[in-house]
């Protein structure tokens, strides 16, 4: 309580001495400046001689008495107040640099300094959400060709560890505070043979998720410009093919639905995944009894299930249903149960021995639908 009292008659003494004339707003503005440095400075002390609870009273006590003095800015002084809220809230070594933020943003708006590109993207959890829709496009931008015509896979491990690294990437070339872990573009792009055509549909998939979330233009040309510097360790010349007198026709690949199998082995699935995923309490089918499903219901589910999978892997068959978005709306279906559902689809194509490469495609194809089901995100809780 001593640091709030001390370091409010610090600003008392500061601001209410009387003085022949009213202060500007300049000189206003530069006395803050000048006390958010020296409260900084002391708490920085107390913080590295393991003080951790003075260095947070003697900021929250410094940010309460300043806050009421910000009239001019509002927006600053919401931001502060909100800081200072979320810190009663934490432990003090949170709370201490919770608040060591609240005072960087006074300092840096007063100086002029424009915030770093990763604060004007929201920080993290807003490019974490950027980033999931992202690869989700990407994976099925043919254009992009994510997968090398299915030389390399991606479990759900594999996507959850690329989005973690995409995210600490943009975090450590727009200043945020991850550290990028992953190996250099070139050493791990080396060898895909990523076209420039590939490379420029890609960073259109990026404008396109950051447009769906409202980014500024203003963000998402820095954005873009920091990818456009990858550019030249991602693109690999592909070597000219020498023509030979004698060439035998190139193969085509099978689409999807045909390498599942077919309609008779995709129904075959479909109809072991319902079973095992209704009866999974980790997916809550059933929504805590709120739908049901009799023996027509199941049996119009599974028809409906097997024509989505072939309309997105190149079948026969058109999908007759409502889209995700709206067949899935109010159902409250968390991060965790839709992965617990994707968990039983993985596990009933091994069961029919469906290849890896089949079975990255299609988990694929179904998490681009994770955004359309899931309303209950882990950080919604």
């Amino acid at each position: 309580m001593r640091w709030i009292l001390a370091i409010s008659a610090t600003v008392l003494i500061g601001f209410s001495a009387p003085a022949a004339e009213p202060l500007s707003r300049t000189d206003l503005d530069k006395r803050l400046s000048k006390l958010v440095f020296e409260t900084v400075t002391s708490g920085v002390d107390l913080y590295n001689a393991g003080n951790y609870e003075g260095c947070y009273r003697l900021y929250q006590g410094s940010l309460s008495a300043i806050v009421p003095l910000l009239d001019h800015k509002p927006k600053l002084a919401e931001s502060v107040t909100n800081q200072l809220a979320k810190a009663k809230k934490e432990t003090a070594t949170d709370a201490a640099f919770t608040l060591r933020t609240a005072l960087d943003e006074i300092q840096n708006d007063i100086r002029g300094i424009k915030k770093a590109l990763w604060e004007r993207l929201g920080g993290q959890p807003a490019v974490e959400a950027v980033v999931h829709d992202f690869v989700g496009l990407a994976a099925t931008d043919k254009k992009v060709n994510f997968f090398r015509d299915g030389k390399y896979k991606l479990d759900a491990a594999g996507v959850t560890r690329l989005e973690k690294l995409l995210v600490e990437l943009i975090s450590a070339n727009s200043g945020g505070p991850l550290k990028y872990t992953g190996r250099d573009m070139k050493s791990s792009h080396a060898g895909m043979q990523i076209t420039e055509a590939e490379f420029n549909a890609l960073a259109g998939d990026l404008v396109d998720t950051l447009k769906k979330y409202k980014v500024p233009q203003t963000e998402i040309d820095e954005l873009v410009a920091i990818v456009a510097s990858t550019k030249k360790d991602m693109v690999e010349a592909k070597k000219p093919v020498e023509t030979k007198p004698e060439t035998k026709p190139v193969e085509t690949k099978k689409v999807l639905w045909d390498r599942l199998g077919g309609q008779k082995s995709v129904e075959a699935v479909v109809h072991d995944f319902v079973a095992v995923t209704a009866t999974n309490k980790k997916v809550n089918f059933f929504r805590d009894g709120k739908y049901k499903l009799d023996a027509a219901g199941v049996t119009k589910l599974e028809k409906l299930l097997v024509e989505l999978i072939s309309a997105t892997t190149g079948g026969p068959l058109k999908y007759t249903g409502r889209d995700m978005k709206t067949a899935h709306a109010g159902m409250k279906i968390t991060e965790d149960e839709f992965n617990a559902m994707a968990g039983d689809l993985v596990d009933t194509l091994k069961k029919y021995k469906v290849p890896q490469t089949e079975i990255d495609e299609l988990v694929a194809i179904v998490a681009s639908t994770k955004k359309d089901m899931v309303e209950v995100k882990k950080d919604d809780k």
